[in-house]
């Protein structure tokens, strides 16, 4: 009977190590927990603002380290005059990197879902809606990575002519702002490109 048990345990102990054969360690994997629907485990509600102007009002993930700059879930952005720029769904998005100690995880946040531009006078100009979609990702690995990324895939009828495709390049694109860089995400062609700008 010992000799059975011991088989069995024995046998249990080879599947799961055949099982772990495959995985590959990834720093930062569940740094904002197990993302649902894009949106992290813990968040926060922040307001941005520059020289005492409100620029933005929404959450932000907050990882094991603390409160990141990666906006998630509902936000409203304002013209520096006061008035609403701009509101709708942040979601988080990820891939993978090769960094100095292994493959590491990258998050970004994009655009879902629908979302209102407004003049400066604080008119509705747009009501459009952004779809995630897989592009693919230059990184320090060999072949990069794909992510997901909010892509404007159909434009109302009734923006027909007011809607330029200059002015849905610039809908489409991120800007992501640290203490020491600023960062330009911009979709084309199946791809994402970013521009860094060191502050």
């Amino acid at each position: 009977m010992r000799i059975v048990i011991y088989l069995s345990l024995l046998l249990f102990q080879c599947q799961i190590a055949i099982g772990q054969e495959d995985a590959i360690y990834i720093s930062d994997d569940k740094l904002y927990g197990e993302l649902k629907e894009g949106l992290s485990k813990q968040d926060t509600i922040i307001e941005l603002k520059q020289n005492g102007i409100l620029l933005g009002k929404g959450a932000v993930a907050v990882s094991k380290y603390g409160v990141s700059n990666l906006k998630v879930g509902y936000w409203k952005e304002y013209h520096e005059n006061g008035n609403l720029k701009m509101e709708g769904d942040y979601r988080l998005g990820s891939y993978i990197s090769c960094c100095t100690g292994g493959a590491c995880r990258s998050f970004h946040y994009y655009r879902t879902g629908p979302w209102k531009f407004y003049t400066d006078k604080g008119e509705l100009k747009y009501e459009l809606t952004f779809e995630p979609t897989e592009l693919h990702i230059d990184t320090t690995c060999e072949g990069g990575d794909k992510l997901l990324f909010g892509i404007i895939k159909e434009i109302p009828l009734k923006y027909w002519g007011d809607l330029i495709s200059d002015e849905i390049f610039e809908l489409q694109r991120i800007r992501t702002e640290d203490d020491y860089s600023i960062e330009i995400w911009t979709p084309l062609n199946g791809r994402i490109f970013i521009e860094s700008k060191i502050k």
